[in-house]
């Protein structure tokens, strides 16, 4: 990755935004900010013109009121004791591999139910409905409040720490289910309710919802008193939020982990001070005029002695601003989050503090953002494909959809300088049938569906505050229509609204919603709903995706060619298929951290190679780094993908070929072939999805002393046997095992179930089948067992090997492919071709037949072929001569051509002449 270049922008404004500590007034203030920067009057007057012609628009309106109705009933006491102070320990999680103390029923991660508006200081667990902790909370912080407001755990009365069920010192229950903000222990178990209360419950619901509700109401209103009361909260957070430190105060799946923030980790700080400075930019009109106001909070003032006296607007405004918006900006490091989310609010942060000043400096940092945010093939090269790849091309959709409010020239010239288009481009070529993405690193779930695009966050109307807050992405890629009238983002906008215009385009702001729903059923009829996607190669991000068929015969390949990196796996060369609605070789997806943390043997099984459909090598994980493309050939009827990657296990060669072969618009098959030279032990492991394994009638399985990883506590693999064929099976008869697949998700109601015979022709292999462990999400303890495969070849290094075989998904019974067998090559001269040379010959249940011919690609020392040499093979029993690095050959029953394929060279039939290749 990159130096983060919005860094070296940010540096000088930093020594312009101020450097007082909060509360000093010894230092002179002259505000700069005089009016809204992201709300200015003419889109609040164009707000309040949309809510009263348009349903959807006031129903938002409507809701939006009704829910910031439950502070505006609070006293303004009542809203400025709402924030709390950093003297309790908060905790990102109650128990992230925990219990309910009452039912003893798991209750992980984020499971446990946070309600404050119906259960204060409590939280409800998920299974059996318990409230704790148990005893009065809030009675017990009160009595601790100090003179500034803040509790102070030494002052509280700890006689309140009692079990308000069961009052009687002397009952066995008093004690049981308290938490006096350290937790309630039992044993060598604890459990935070007050910690995880103070982040989800107070901060999150009451206040920052409660802000966001407030400040949304004032504008789609304009009725101050909203303003007044978000204007009192803010301040009083600005008070405290530099106070708070996360890295000293916070646990972590139950341990101090060194993550930064303020109230909340890293990832969420970041995105909460930027909402908490989009939220005084809504306010900022009413609040300014307020006398109401300053009497209050100059009120509160004397008797917390905070040392800012506000008596006037400027005072407040002083605070709110060192407080909220310079504070981060003098302490990045507690708002440091996934790339370009902190330059992202680094930029609205100075925005808000004063655009005309600040202008040249924002303009840099989102010119430097974008730089480094389309960089790899349009996007950052983060993995976790449906994950935190993801995220970054949402923060440049909403980095372009914000910054459009403030100058609408800025986005046609940051979308042509940057081609933005290609960005969200991306996700779109890698999403299947609107239905999956390949979960390559840090994202999604085993087998499961990801039925939105990633790219963008589609929120529709009715809505709720935060529509005010975030931009509309449907408004966004008219934008991107206007601009490019690449029909693809009008077609996107209709998926994403569920095939229809209604409501088009869910945005609160925009000037002339009717004509925007006409124009954009005038660009469907023309164009289509059909989005375009086609195969792809993506050579920076190191993924390559093949695709054929149509409609619901659509299928998918992909090869995955590099290892490691943001939030990426041990997973180089790992493959994965989608085809007949399902994902039929699924990666393992987000680890399972519920069990543990991210050191946890379960979590860590995920990252390793042994997880994936790759090669292991001598045992050990991968480096992190880059493969190549070596060979990319589309056609008709084959897609072809080769790519070497040696750096990733320190061997001579390292490269897979992976062929998607239509047999029919309906069948196909993929060649899978793995060629290894280096090492003393090579392991191929592959597995499908849910299901049962049927191994051959005249296969024994026999269970070892010892087994292939099957020891090792850390890995995830159980009952592995070897798998042994009778010894009278000729040589080249290949192995041949069905995947009997379970349709886990319900995703195939009422339809025929899914089949996958895999053929393997490795020769000299040992052949291991066990099982591999999968965690089904991550807020949930369910798991299962798939079954899986290990091919693996042993010997002195270096070790050589080429793996062989050929996939075959099919729905009902009978597996389009009856047959597949290794057949041989020579040189010109009749010798037997060595390396990694490969032919094989498919025959279909229709007795149709294929040969398929693959170079060895780049030579066993990580070189490419010397073409000095003689590069042509002969295959005697099709009269086959040919120098291509990969070729396929279809003939019918009577021996007629049906077509040929080649790559990177030509074919040469009816004799065994070599060919000559021009030099």
């Amino acid at each position: 990755m990159a130096k983060r270049l919005w860094w070296n922008a940010i540096l000088p404004t930093l020594l312009i935004v101020g450097t007082g500590a909060v509360g000093e007034m010894n230092d002179p203030f002259s505000p700069s900010k005089r009016t809204s920067t992201f709300f200015p009057d003419r889109l609040k007057q164009l707000l309040r013109n949309n809510i009263a012609r348009f349903p959807e628009a006031k129903e938002t309106a409507d809701r939006i009121v009704k829910e910031a109705d439950f502070w505006l009933k609070m006293t303004d006491d009542e809203i400025w004791s709402l924030m709390f102070g950093p003297t309790i320990t908060r905790s990102w999680h109650v128990w992230s591999n925990g219990t309910c103390p009452d039912c003893e029923k798991p209750v992980p991660m984020y499971n446990w139910i946070v309600d404050p508006k119906k259960a204060p200081w409590k939280v409800r667990c998920p299974e059996c409905g318990s409230l704790f902790p148990k005893n009065d909370f809030f009675a017990f912080y009160r009595s601790g409040l100090d003179e500034k407001g803040v509790f102070d755990p030494k002052r509280a009365d700890r006689s309140l720490l009692f079990n308000a069920d069961h009052p009687d010192p002397n009952d066995l229950l008093h004690r049981y289910g308290v938490d006096d903000g350290d937790g309630y222990g039992d044993g060598g178990r604890r459990w935070r309710f007050i910690g995880a209360y103070l982040i989800y419950g107070q901060w999150k619901a009451l206040i920052l919802d409660g802000l966001a509700d407030l400040a949304a109401a004032y504008l789609v209103t304009g009725n101050p008193i909203y303003a007044r009361k978000a204007g009192i909260l803010l301040d009083r957070i600005a008070d405290l939020y530099p106070q708070f430190d996360f890295k000293s105060q916070a646990l972590v799946y139950e341990r101090h982990l060194g993550s930064n923030g303020y109230v909340s980790i890293w990832h969420d700080a970041c995105e909460e001070t930027r909402l908490l400075a989009l939220i005084f930019d809504a306010v900022f009109d009413g609040m300014k005029d307020d006398p109401d106001l300053i009497a209050f909070l100059s009120r509160k003032a004397q008797e917390t002695a905070t040392g800012n006296p506000k008596r006037s607007f400027v005072d407040i405004q002083r605070n709110i601003e060192e407080g909220l918006l310079k504070d981060p900006l003098k302490n990045v490091h507690k708002i440091t989050s996934n790339f370009p989310r902190t330059p992202f609010t680094l930029a609205v942060l100075l925005t808000v503090l004063s655009w005309e000043t600040n202008r040249p400096q924002v303009i840099q940092i989102l010119r430097e953002t974008l730089q480094e945010a389309t960089a790899v093939d349009g996007v950052t090269g983060e993995k976790g494909l449906a994950g935190y790849s993801a995220y970054a091309v949402r923060a440049v959709a909403e980095i372009l959809a914000l910054f459009d409010r403030v100058d609408p020239d800025l986005l046609p010239d940051l979308a042509r300088t940057f081609s933005v288009d290609r960005t969200f481009r991306f996700h779109i070529d890698t999403w299947f049938q609107c239905q999956y993405y390949p979960n390559i690193g840090d994202a999604g779930g085993f087998a499961r569906k990801n039925a939105n695009y990633a790219g963008a966050s589609f929120y529709q109307l009715p809505s709720d505050s935060y529509a005010v807050f975030t931009p509309s992405a449907f408004t966004l890629f008219w934008k991107l229509y206007q601009l490019t009238k690449d029909p693809t983002w009008v077609q996107l906008i209709w998926w994403s609204n569920g095939g229809r215009s209604d409501g088009l385009p869910h945005d609160l702001f925009s000037p002339d919603p009717k004509k925007v729903q006409d124009r954009i059923k005038t660009v469907i009829y023309r164009s289509g709903i059909r989005l375009r996607q086609e195969s792809v190669n993506f050579e920076k991000w190191c993924l390559a995706l093949l695709r054929s068929g149509k409609g619901e015969r659509e299928r998918m390949a992909w090869l995955d060619y590099d290892s490691g990196g943001p939030h990426g796996h041990s997973d180089g060369m790992n493959i994965g298929l989608f085809a007949f609605g399902l994902d039929l070789l699924p990666d393992f997806g987000y680890p399972p951290v519920q069990f543990g943390g991210w050191d946890s043997p379960r979590a860590q099984w995920y990252f390793s190679p042994l997880a994936h459909n790759t090669v292991v090598v001598d045992g050990k994980d991968q480096r992190p780094g880059s493969g190549k493309t070596t060979l990319w050939k589309i056609g008709d009827r084959v897609r072809v993908v080769r790519a070497s990657a040696p750096n990733l296990t320190g061997v001579q060669q390292y490269q897979r070929t992976v062929a998607l072969i239509d047999l029919s618009e309906k069948d196909f098959y993929v060649v899978d072939i793995f060629q290894v030279s280096g090492g003393s032990l090579h392991d191929k492991f592959f597995h499908s999805s849910f299901g049962k394994l049927v191994i051959p009638d005249d296969g024994t399985l026999e269970r070892p002393s010892e087994t292939p990883y099957g020891g090792r506590s850390e890995v995830q693999m159980r009952n592995l046997h070897r798998l042994r064929l009778a010894k009278t099976a000729p040589d080249d008869r290949p192995l041949k095992l069905i995947f009997l697949l379970d349709d886990h998700y319900g995703y195939r109601k009422g339809k025929k179930p899914v089949r996958l015979t895999y053929f393997d022709l490795t020769k000299g292999a040992e052949f291991w089948l066990g099982e591999g462990w999968v965690a089904l999400g991550i807020s949930t303890i369910e798991d299962a067992w798939i079954p899986r495969l290990v091919i693996r070849r042993k010997g002195t290094e270096p070790l050589t090997t080429t793996f062989v075989a050929v996939v075959s998904p099919y729905e009902g019974d009978e597996c389009p492919i009856s047959s597949v067998r290794l057949v041989p090559l020579q040189s010109a001269t009749g010798e037997p071709c060595g390396g990694g040379r490969v032919a094989l010959e498919v025959v279909d249940s229709d007795g149709i037949r294929d040969l398929i011919i693959s170079g060895d690609g780049e030579n066993a020392d990580g070189q490419p072929p010397d073409l000095s040499k003689e590069r042509s093979v002969v295959q005697p029993d099709w009269k086959v001569s040919t120098d291509a690095s990969f070729c396929v050959i279809r003939r019918d029953r009577k021996g007629k051509n049906v077509f040929q394929f080649t790559a990177e060279g030509r074919i040469v039939e009816g004799d065994v002449r070599t060919i000559k290749r021009k030099r």
